[in-house]
């Protein structure tokens, strides 16, 4: 099954921010605003991973 995901951390957590404007969300983890992708679990997960592995560099 396809979920709304966001591109920095993987969450699906996201909202759109204007309902006619469909490319613009945000995320309720990150605050992410901006486009949004589509993908399953396996998807998020490998996009969360790649996320905690950059703030653990931070």
């Amino acid at each position: 099954m396809l979920h709304k995901i966001c591109p920095r951390c993987g969450s699906k957590k996201v909202k759109w921010i204007i309902p006619q404007n469909w490319s613009t969300c945000q995320c309720y983890d990150c605050d992410y605003t901006g486009p949004i992708v589509e993908g399953d679990d396996e998807f998020a997960e490998e996009i969360r991973e790649s996320y905690l592995a950059s703030k653990k560099e931070e």
